[in-house]
């Protein structure tokens, strides 16, 4: 460049903005900030050093790709601005000039690959060196991924699944939703008295409001997990660890009250059992966990006998039951006692017609669970289990309260363990009272299979998130169960039933609370999807005033419960937390090991001698734990969405180290000319993660998703995307894992 060249670009610069200039000196203070008013001279000593402005030749714009080494905007824009420039008022720039100045600005302080983003870093830990959370420069890459490749992403997204036959997947939840009468009547009955079946109705039917609810949620996230997939999509990482602690005790909760149930029905038909009923459980939990080992899909068939078997059972019993009432009592002799001790005043039966609704839930419980292997349910089955669920519960303990008000008298139900054998025994005589007990206990024990279910599916959908560790996914060879999970859902609810002393009743206020507060955040769950993800397609959709009829009747039902009984609130919370800070401390390991580090660097520790190498220890393993990659597929190059979603990689999966920005071009000319230049800056932004860049030939879909995870060995789970859009061809649920950030 001659001296001709930069006394041109000098001149270019009126007399009042080189004086105004000259006064307003940069200051770099070592803070690290600069104060500017006018871009400086680049004539200035050993300011710019190694830099010059390319000679403005004629017919050449600043923007010259020739001659500048960065990615420019479009024509059409720097000819605007430069024509601009050209009658803006004297004190002021050029466009040319002010557009070298940023450039050499931004690029002058780059020292290389292997220094850090930022030279000056204040830090309340004086002796903790900041280079050791230094991540790494980013860097821009262009994939290739061949027709080959995507064939194998094909063939991999299409292989077999595992899918349960409508009845199978029915019967999972099924199993618990109608085996609930075995120990809901006397305590409805306590509430109510001969207004339970009343109760029992308005509980089951006020479950259509939660129908569309979980309809809306599963047509857009068709994923394992229920409310913590529910709540990780649709809000982030703390929300999501709430859900999974409540799903997770929902789960050991409903194996622990259904082993107890089943053993405490056993015990008091057999007198003259070899052993307790308490243990008589524990027995029952570990013979199921071994059994959850022989594999889902076996277990589905047994527990799809056990279901049959359970409703012709209740059939038959609903039918000698009308028998008998028709031919023994046909004036209706007990009920009219049992109706003579009502409540006296409306206050009085209004009243309990509340608790006992409120109580009555305990008889719908399981409708819960079947968002926990909704994969493995056929769409198109999903709603008609849902219906059929509400009709079985309905029907059964509308029908069944009402015979055993009209048989047998309120003080037997109340204090009587056994209501339906006892039924039984009236109604058909000895043999089909063990006709009963036998269908008791297998349906109930096919409740604890329903736990262990809910839990395992929701512990291997977290640990293909990264939030549990790996081995949760292992599964044995023969049976391919996943046999850590299996173990961990049987331990978990011994803990739970041993826990609460090994009683029924404790253990059954955990479980109300908890089947109430999974409701509870099925609606939180379509809010904040109807809040923040508005754009994700979801054909069924559920109205406003059926949404705040569901918030309206579990914060009422669940507040009735607690009213009722005090202590369930004491012993659900206790029981969560716990849960909930496993979670936390399991998914947080670098934030831990980050405190640690700021901990020991201004403690007494750094100075003992036994103690001085510790900080070289937390380093190695707070670098071991935050390794991971997470890719974000985005559309175009606005800088403020890019930021937002790195924000949220960053708010959210605190183990990652680099993030790859992912863009699916279909030809060159089509990627946005600000991408590159954005990525750099946030790259610069964020010293504590790398900002990558890669460009990948193709239209955005599940099969190139695919093939570019296999590419970048970046699993689904660890994919965002900004988000798909009402009018996106695919589900998100179709992208196997991937999450939508916005």
């Amino acid at each position: 460049m001659t001296d001709e060249d930069v006394s041109a670009l000098e001149s270019d610069v009126p007399p009042s903005a080189q004086e105004c200039h000259d006064e307003k000196r940069p200051r770099d203070d070592g803070s690290g900030s600069v104060e500017l008013k006018i871009q400086e001279s680049p004539t200035l000593e050993g300011e710019y050093e190694g830099y010059e402005p390319p000679p403005l030749a004629e017919g050449t714009t600043p923007h010259d790709s020739s001659e500048w080494g960065n990615v420019e905007p479009g024509p059409s824009l720097v000819e605007d601005a430069v024509k601009a420039t050209a009658h803006a008022r004297p004190g002021l720039p050029s466009f040319a000039q002010s557009e070298f100045y940023t450039i050499v600005r931004r690029q002058r302080r780059k020292r290389g690959d292997n220094s850090l983003k930022m030279t000056v870093s204040h830090s309340r830990v004086p002796h903790l060196n900041a280079e050791w959370e230094f991540s790494g420069w980013g860097s821009m890459r262009y994939l290739d991924i061949s027709l080959g490749d995507l064939r194998d992403a094909e063939s991999r997204l299409s292989g077999p699944r595992q899918v349960l036959g409508h009845l199978a997947a029915m019967s999972v939840s099924g199993n618990d939703v109608s085996g609930s009468v075995f120990y809901a009547f006397p305590l409805v009955v306590a509430a109510a008295g001969i207004y339970s079946p009343l109760c029992l109705l308005t509980a089951s039917l006020l479950l259509l409001f939660f129908r569309p609810v979980l309809l809306e949620l599963a047509s857009t996230v068709r994923i394992n997990g229920s409310n913590y997939i529910y709540l990780l999509q649709f809000s982030g990482k703390t929300m999501a660890l709430i859900g999974a602690a409540a799903t997770l005790l929902d789960a050991v909760a409903t194996s622990a009250v259904s082993a107890a149930s089943a053993s405490a029905y056993l015990s008091a038909e057999i007198h003259s059992m070899p052993i307790s009923a308490s243990l008589l459980a524990v027995l029952f939990l570990v013979a199921l966990g071994v059994l959850a080992l022989a594999g889902i899909r076996e277990n589905a068939s047994a527990t799809a006998a056990v279901f049959v078997f359970h409703i012709l059972a209740m059939a038959a019993l609903a039918v000698m039951g009308i028998v008998h009432w028709a031919t023994h009592d046909p004036h209706s002799t007990i009920l009219k006692q049992n109706w003579a001790l009502r409540p006296g005043t409306a206050a009085e039966t209004a009243r309990a017609i509340f608790y006992g609704v409120c109580v009555a839930f305990l008889g719908v419980t399981g409708f819960e669970c079947t968002p926990s292997y909704i994969e493995m349910i056929r769409p198109k089955d999903y709603a008609a289990i849902l219906r059929n669920l509400i009709v079985v519960s309905a029907i059964l303990n509308t029908v069944l309260s009402l015979l055993a008000c009209a048989l047998l008298p309120v003080d037997t139900i109340v204090n009587g363990s056994n209501v339906l054998s006892a039924l039984g025994s009236l109604s058909g005589g000895n043999w089909f009272r063990i006709l009963v007990l036998i269908d008791a206990v297998s349906v109930l024990l096919g409740g604890v299979m329903t736990g262990t279910v809910t839990a395992i599916q929701l512990l291997d959908r977290m640990a293909h998130d990264h939030i549990l560790p790996r081995w949760f996914i292992l599964r044995l060879p023969i049976t391919g169960s996943q046999h850590i999970a299996t173990l961990l859902s049987t331990g978990l609810s011994l803990l739970l039933y041993i826990g609460s002393g090994m009683s029924l009743l404790t253990v059954s206020y955990v479980f109300s609370v908890a089947f109430l507060f999974q409701l509870f955040l099925f609606a939180v769950s379509c809010f904040l999807l109807k809040l923040n993800r508005p754009g994700l397609s979801r054909p069924p959709h559920s109205g406003v005033f059926t949404l705040l009829m569901a918030f309206a009747v579990v914060i009422v039902t669940c507040a009735g419960n607690i009213a009722l009984a005090p202590i369930s609130l004491g012993v659900f919370a206790a029981s969560f937390a716990v849960i909930l800070i496993a979670l936390f401390a399991t998914s947080a390991q670098p934030t831990i090991l980050r405190l640690a580090l700021q901990f020991y660097s201004t403690s007494p520790l750094l100075r003992w001698r036994l103690t001085r190498g510790w900080q070289r220890r937390l380093v190695s393993w707070y670098k071991a734990r935050r390794a991971a990659r997470v890719c974000v597929w985005i559309k175009n190059d606005d800088i403020h969405v890019m930021l937002r979603a790195l924000l949220s990689v960053q708010k959210n999966v605190p183990d990652a180290r680099t993030v790859i920005f992912v863009y699916a071009y279909r030809t060159i000319d089509t990627i946005p000319s600000e991408l590159h230049p954005n990525a750099r800056l946030l790259d610069e932004a964020f010293p504590t993660i790398t900002v990558d860049l890669a460009f990948v030939s193709g239209a955005f879909n599940p099969t190139l998703v695919e093939a570019t995870s296999h590419t970048l060995e970046v699993p689904r789970s660890r994919m965002c995307v900004v988000s798909l859009g009402r009018d996106h061809p695919w589900e998100l649920a179709e992208y196997g894992g991937v999450r939508a950030i916005m």
